[in-house]
């Protein structure tokens, strides 16, 4: 027991001794402060490091948004232009991104989501210990950091307003079933209207204020219901601010005056989508985009929605040489999934004519052996809906004069008879069912001829079409078709007429007397009823087999950090 008393009472005395303790308290504090700054060391250099690594992830994910299609590669020569050391991995991320307020901001980056319009990447990468190997046993840290970017290249675009024929008549008549009232414009009216181009957001800017109520952004103005009266004081109020456009400024109120325009109202979203500027507040749109289009155009759009609303019918009397009489009927449909007149958004964004259905029952008078009977020709015309898809923006190293945007269209498919309808025709959501026609009856002579002929023009695979800073800024409409029909379908429908004559027991005609002396009839007719159709169609915007297509304006912010 005595060694251990011993022991006891040295350690006791060691203790309470004083002497030195002022020494080993410096080297427990310098071995701390030496631990520290070692600590401190590694922790700056990870800082750095980190830093540095987020830099060059900012810089991927902007270099990858700006060139989506090729995202991997752009964002791995960005990290590695920025000397990254020992990357583990780089993982990028197609998106969509939304830029909303409401949103919250952790939701607006939505992965994998189309269309593509952000890039989020993901970069691991080993950062060197110094001092504190010893202390984890590690060389180096991993380091992880993340960024996304978007892009704001955008453009508007439209399908179906070819406006190449101002047939004061047609058009009258087309704004009168569709709008109501007795519309009498005169050819110079429509001029008028067709030279008087507006900057859309202006028009949207204006068309709230005209339709009053708590509209604060586009998006809420596209929500609302407006009347078509208001559309057209929209546009007057434009013409009135605009210097020598007093010409213009009366047709659009003439046309106010003889039209109920004011009783007519429209989904404001199927005449313009704002796509991702729908956000922002009234009066702010358009900074960055100018889109452009012609009050005519404007004012055909808004009586195609609200005639398609109720898939109305357009019904007129024509008066052509050499025809006793034609009867004209246009029934427009509502444009599919409630697409707009004008879309303004980023690829994949797309936008479609409306369908459209047109009746021509042309009487003309016979000719031989038929001098004294009338000839009735049945046309039926069914236009289904073209689409344009916006598949590309490209924006170059001077966006002002580089830019380019591509669409990609397909036009509608079309069938066209000289026939009758049996059941399906006044409902655009049904096929239509046709039969043959009669085509004459002559009670007297003891002749009855019906017939049948039907044509189908069809492409449906998409068409490529590009559009230079030069064809934007000129308002430049492109045309893609599967071949010309319009100049020569009535031509081709009777060309493949087949007729059937019913000849009676006390007739001394014959089957091929009767068939000849109809065809010798109606084929003089038809140069003048392909011009016809033509000219229809022109004026409605739609064409046999083909799409037009415009993009009225362009956007190029490049990319930008969302995080």
């Amino acid at each position: 027991m005595r060694p251990r008393k011993k022991y006891f009472s040295r350690l006791l005395h060691f203790i309470r001794h004083e002497r030195g303790s002022i020494a080993v308290m410096g080297a427990i504090i310098a071995v701390c402060g030496i631990g520290a700054l070692a600590v401190g060391v590694d922790s700056i250099a990870l800082y750095f490091q980190r830093r540095k690594a987020q830099g060059a992830v900012d810089l991927a994910a902007i270099t990858a948004a700006r060139d989506i299609a090729r995202a991997e590669d752009a964002a791995a020569a960005a990290i590695g232009d920025n000397g990254i050391p020992s990357v583990r991995s780089i993982a990028v991320t197609r998106g969509h991104y939304v830029a909303d307020a409401a949103v919250p901001a952790a939701l607006r980056f939505v992965a994998n989501q189309t269309p593509f319009n952000a890039v989020q990447v993901r970069l691991a990468n080993d950062a060197p210990l110094y001092f504190g190997r010893s202390l984890v046993r590690a060389s180096s840290l991993e380091v992880q950091t993340q960024a996304t970017a978007v892009s704001t290249a955008e453009a508007a675009f439209s399908i179906g307003s070819r406006l190449a024929s101002l047939n004061g008549g047609v058009l009258n008549a087309i704004l009168g079933a569709a709008l109501g009232g007795n519309v009498s414009l005169t050819a110079m009216d429509y001029d008028n209207l067709a030279h008087f181009n507006v900057d859309l957001f202006r028009f949207s800017n204006a068309l709230a204020t005209k339709a009053g109520g708590n509209i604060g952004t586009y998006g809420e103005l596209a929500a609302s219901q407006v009347s078509v009266g208001k559309v057209l004081d929209a546009l007057i109020s434009l013409a009135q601010a605009e210097p020598g456009s007093a010409a213009t400024q009366l047709s659009l109120t003439t046309l106010k005056n003889q039209a109920n325009a004011a009783s007519v109202t429209i989904p404001a979203g199927q005449l313009i989508s704002f796509g991702p500027s729908g956000y922002l507040g009234i009066g702010e749109g358009g900074s960055g985009l100018s889109a452009r289009a012609s009050a005519l155009s404007i004012v055909n759009a808004a009586a195609g929605i609200a005639n398609g609303q109720h898939q109305a019918e357009v019904g007129a009397d024509i008066s052509l040489p050499g025809i006793a009489s034609i009867q004209l009927g246009v029934t427009v449909g509502e444009r599919p999934q409630s697409t707009p007149w004008v879309m303004i958004g980023e690829s994949g964004a797309a936008a479609y004519t409306a369908q459209t259905r047109i009746r021509l029952i042309v009487s003309a008078g016979g000719s031989g052996v038929l001098s004294v009977a009338t000839i009735k020709l049945p046309i039926y015309i069914d236009v289904a809906s073209g689409k344009a898809e916006l598949t590309d923006i490209t924006c170059g190293e001077n966006p002002a004069n580089d830019a380019r945007v591509s669409l990609a269209v397909t036009p509608a498919v079309v069938n066209a008879w000289i026939a009758a309808p049996s059941s399906g025709w006044a409902s655009l959501s049904l096929p239509a069912t046709m039969e043959a026609a009669s085509l004459v009856s002559v009670p007297l002579l003891g002749v009855s001829v019906t017939g049948k002929a039907h044509t189908q023009v069809t492409n449906l695979n998409p068409v490529s079409v590009d559009f230079s800073w030069g064809d934007i800024a000129s308002g430049t409409a492109k045309t893609v078709s599967t071949q010309d029909f319009t100049r020569s379908l009535v031509s081709g429908l009777v060309d493949d007429l087949a007729l059937t004559a019913n000849i009676g027991p006390l007739s001394l005609l014959t089957a091929d007397i009767v068939n000849g002396a109809v065809k010798t009839a109606i084929q003089p007719l038809t140069p003048a009823l392909d011009a016809l159709v033509n000219d229809i169609l022109q004026t409605l915007g739609v064409g046999l087999g083909e799409a037009d297509v415009r993009v009225n304006g362009v956007r190029c912010d490049g990319a930008a950090l969302v995080n």
